[in-house]
């Protein structure tokens, strides 16, 4: 199963930033490419335009209001 995470490298180790589903000594493979917070940003709100366009683009309607991106994410 391959997994793919982010992490933080410090102190010259690198520690995951969401708990891993792996048992205690496991060995892994690991392909290191740093992340440009820019390019994460940019790529982030490409993949939402993406789903904006595909939504206005849908022939499903439910008759009901449609909610902003703040909306959906609002947390009580």
């Amino acid at each position: 199963m391959i997994q793919v995470i982010t992490a933080t490298f410090e102190d010259g180790v690198l520690k995951p930033n969401e708990p891993l589903k792996l048992p205690p000594h496991s060995q892994v493979r690991l392909a290191v490419e740093p992340l440009d917070e820019d390019d994460e940003r940019v790529r982030r709100q490409h993949a939402w335009e993406t789903v904006e366009l595909l939504w206005r683009r849908s022939t499903i309607d439910s008759q009901g209001e449609r909610l902003s991106r703040a909306q959906l994410h609002e947390r009580r």
